[in-house]
């Protein structure tokens, strides 16, 4: 609608007279054009530029993955109640697909994140996690690698919520094309000192369906803002520095800032 009205004004802006003239003519009259303007070139001889790349592309991917070539097939699955509980909230898990990611390989991933200056738009749509492969990282190690890194994200590792009850991220779920946080809570209201600019709600499982390079279609959390609490619907970076936020109520435009040790 807001493209229609962009459109109906601009056309109600040029008279009728003005859009009704003929390309040849306009030639004509460059070419006809005065002394003082110097030799104007016919129409047809100035190159058209190349379209510009859409402004919510992300930029290329330039970079190898995080993930060690060979790291996956070195890895263990799962114990079977920790397999049962992921399948149990995670539609379409394939569990045959997880491997359990230890402390140590986690860490140096997400050091080699902060070595390249990485956003976390960048390192949680890495190419190895838009493949097969699905990496499970326990709540443990979620809030040990919280606690070297600076990470910004809106899904917190833990924390007390507006009821001033605790919350924690149980396990985090990495591949097959999307992120998973699951909390162990669900719709709680909390604080975000990251982003203090307003207070957000979640739920017991955050999902990031990664579209590409630095693009995410998320659900399960939202913002409060004022009296209004839209849902979060998509991240997506729009260059080395601002992303855009989309909502179900509209967009905005934020900081987009590198993975940092502690």
């Amino acid at each position: 609608m807001k493209a229609f009205l962009a459109a109906a004004l601009l056309a109600a802006s040029v008279p009728a007279s003005a859009q009704a003239v003929p390309s040849a003519r306009i030639g004509a009259l460059l070419e006809g054009s005065p002394a003082e303007l110097g030799t104007v070139p016919p129409l047809s001889s100035i190159p058209v530029p190349e379209a510009a790349p859409a402004a919510d592309a992300p930029a290329p991917e330039a970079l190898p993955s995080v993930v060690p070539a060979g790291l996956y097939a070195t890895l263990k699955a799962p114990d079977a109640q920790t397999l049962s509980m992921l399948t149990s909230r995670i539609p379409g898990l394939d569990a045959a697909k997880v491997r359990v990611l230890p402390p140590a390989a986690a860490d140096a991933m997400f050091g080699a994140a902060a070595d390249r200056g990485e956003s976390p738009l960048d390192f949680f749509t890495d190419s190895a996690f838009r493949g097969d492969e699905v990496y499970y990282i326990a709540q443990a190690d979620i809030q040990a690698v919280f606690s070297r890194y600076e990470i910004r994200v809106l899904t917190s590792p833990s924390g007390v919520a507006k009821d001033k009850k605790p919350y924690a991220m149980q396990a985090l779920v990495l591949g097959g094309g999307a992120v998973y946080a699951l909390y162990d809570r669900d719709k709680f209201d909390f604080d975000n000192p990251l982003f203090p600019d307003h207070s957000y709600r979640s739920a017991s499982v955050v999902s990031q369906r990664i579209q590409g390079p630095g693009d995410v279609a998320v659900d399960g959390i939202w913002v409060h803002a004022g009296p209004f609490t839209p849902r979060i619907t998509r991240v997506v970076k729009l260059s080395a520095t601002e992303g855009r936020v989309e909502t179900s109520m509209g967009d905005r435009t934020r900081p987009v800032t590198p993975i940092v040790r502690r």
